[in-house]
């Protein structure tokens, strides 16, 4: 199921959290507020609805405050490599999906190929400098897309790629990138608190509530 609110304000969040995963820009404020905004009101009247996810649905809206905060207080050139050094040099949040899905094999280059005709038949046009499968590009993706049209391909993006790689960019399974002999499991205790974890944990709560139904088929 895929539950949304309108096609206007679901596109502005997605574009708003892609915003505040990409490479830090000058004035990062305004789009660090209309994430936490539209991710209160989307939770709100586009949630699931189960008394047990309230206090998950709490926890995001909390922790985009908090990500508001730290964004409205640090220097973008600090923000710049905070940022570089949790996405860069922590192979934990590599910002790649296919990576954490697929490892780097011959699957994450059709992951890539088959990202790349997806794009082009939506006429969208991502950064050349980032691959296809960078968490900001495949986010700002779904910014493009409708729900009333496009809502079972956003929840097949949604449940098939963006989920499973943001369990695994929070520490709660283990990522396809490592070698047989590293991270053989997700790390015990809990998961890292670099700043950028709260906007992780946000977005993986906001689109939890986006897509409810069980598996069907994994990313090729």
């Amino acid at each position: 199921m895929v539950a949304m609110g309108d096609t206007s304000s679901w596109q502005r969040l997605m574009g708003s959290f892609a915003a505040l995963l990409d490479y830090p820009q000058p004035d990062p404020t305004p789009a660090a507020r209309e994430c936490e905004a539209l991710s209160a009101l989307f939770l709100v009247t586009a949630g699931t609805g189960a008394n047990a996810d309230e206090d998950e649905d709490q926890e995001a809206i909390t922790r985009l405050k908090k990500f508001c905060a730290f964004v409205e207080e640090t220097p973008l050139g600090e923000l710049e490599e905070i940022y570089s050094s949790t996405f860069d040099l922590d192979a934990t949040c590599h910002p790649y999906v296919g990576y954490h899905l697929l490892g780097e094999s011959y699957k994450r280059s059709a992951f890539l190929v088959a990202l790349k005709e997806r794009y082009r038949d939506y006429g969208f046009e991502p950064s050349q400098v980032e691959l296809p499968d960078h968490l900001a590009i495949m986010v700002r993706f779904l910014s493009v897309l409708s729900p009333s049209s496009d809502g079972d391909l956003i929840g097949e993006i949604v449940h098939e790629a963006l989920l499973p790689t943001l369990d695994r960019m929070t520490g709660r399974a283990k990522s396809s990138g490592y070698e047989e002999d590293e991270s053989p499991q997700p790390p015990p205790g809990p998961a890292p608190q670099h700043p950028y974890h709260d906007i992780l944990e946000a977005l993986r709560r906001v689109l939890r509530a986006v897509h409810s139904r069980p598996p069907a088929v994994g990313v090729p």
